[in-house]
């Protein structure tokens, strides 16, 4: 039993020598802090002694502040649109008058993409190029006088060409809106005429048109030559509607060349002269004064006493009337309405 006993403890003290040993020794007196307990120690100390600055106001990276079909607007973008470009935080944008309008024009010109891509329609280089060179052409300028004198106007190139883009996409889809025409009642040209007699002449009147060269800010010799670019195309063929919209100085405004039924006695002597012998359909010679040259279209003359003729022609001006009052309600409510209602917009400022 004794010898029993001693072996058990012999193999006790055995097995302590042996297996490893778990408890944590002492910390000896100056001895070294372990490498990475030390780095520990000195980044928390150091995060202490130095705490991150303290930003004040709101700090804006890029924000989306409106989008189309999904497709985000960003606040970087509208501020790029700006003229000058500047930089503006969501609540200054939200408040600018300027940002406000440039963000709608970006809506619209995402709407008027989505809207091409629906109809199958796109503007190219070319179309654009043209564009440009026969407004520097109508404006009697070089295509580097006009790139300056856009620069001037503190306008770059490319920015124009985006602007002339959407012009011209903006017509494409127009014309894809308004093929076919729309239709007239005789009942509706009926009431118009009723509603407006002063269409109804009792005296010898005309219809007219006209094609304006503005004589301010050019020679002589460039008032000349625009007038005979304008007369080149008129005896080539084209339209006295394609030449306005062309090369007069007013032929973008509609109201401005269709000038309507004039009774002949409140012509202008000068004018008077110049139609005298004209037929439906022709023009005239320039007619010149102090400030413009004019040529005039004959579209229609009303004698004032063969009453048929007259009504047939009258007849045929309104339905020209309602149609386009048609036509321009329609785009109307196309641009200002419709068009949003095609798509999913979300306008966040």
């Amino acid at each position: 039993m004794k010898v029993t006993i001693r072996y058990a403890l012999l193999l006790a003290l055995s097995v302590a020598f042996t297996l490893p040993c778990f408890a944590t020794p002492k910390k000896k007196k100056n001895q070294a802090t372990p490498p990475v307990v030390q780095n520990e120690a000195a980044s928390k100390k150091k995060k202490k002694q130095a705490p991150p600055p303290v930003v004040h106001g709101e700090v804006v990276i890029d924000a989306v502040v409106a989008s189309v079909d999904d497709k985000p607007i960003t606040l970087s973008d509208l501020c790029g649109r700006l003229l000058p470009p500047r930089k503006l935080t969501l609540p200054e944008a939200a408040k600018d008058t300027e940002a406000q309008k440039a963000l709608d024009q970006m809506i619209l010109e995402k709407l008027l993409d989505e809207e091409a891509k629906a109809k199958k329609v796109s503007v190219n280089d070319l179309e654009i190029e043209d564009y440009i060179n026969e407004v520097a052409q109508r404006n009697g300028m070089t295509r580097g006088q006009f790139n300056e004198a856009l620069a001037k106007e503190g306008k770059q190139l490319p920015s124009y060409k985006r602007e002339i883009n959407i012009e011209i996409l903006k017509a494409k889809i127009v014309s894809s809106i308004t093929r076919g025409g729309v239709s007239t009642t005789e009942t509706e040209i009926d009431e118009y005429i009723s509603e407006h007699s002063e269409l109804r002449p009792t005296t010898a009147s005309v219809k007219l048109q006209r094609l304006v060269v503005n004589k301010q800010n050019r020679s002589a010799v460039e008032v000349a030559a625009k007038i005979t670019d304008i007369q080149t195309a008129l005896d080539k063929g084209d339209t006295f509607a394609m030449v306005a919209a062309r090369l007069s100085d007013v032929g973008q405004n509609p109201d401005a060349t269709a000038l309507g039924v004039i009774a002949e006695t409140d012509l202008t002597s000068d004018i008077s002269e110049a139609i005298k012998d004209l037929k439906n359909g022709e023009h005239s010679k320039p007619v010149e004064s102090e400030n413009e040259v004019q040529i005039f279209l004959v579209e229609r003359r009303f004698s004032g006493e063969d009453e048929d003729d007259d009504e047939e022609a009258l007849r045929a001006e309104v339905r020209q009337i309602i149609q386009k009052q048609k036509t321009q309600q329609r785009l109307t409510a196309y641009f200002g309405d419709e068009i949003y209602k095609n798509h999913a917009v979300d306008k966040r400022l």
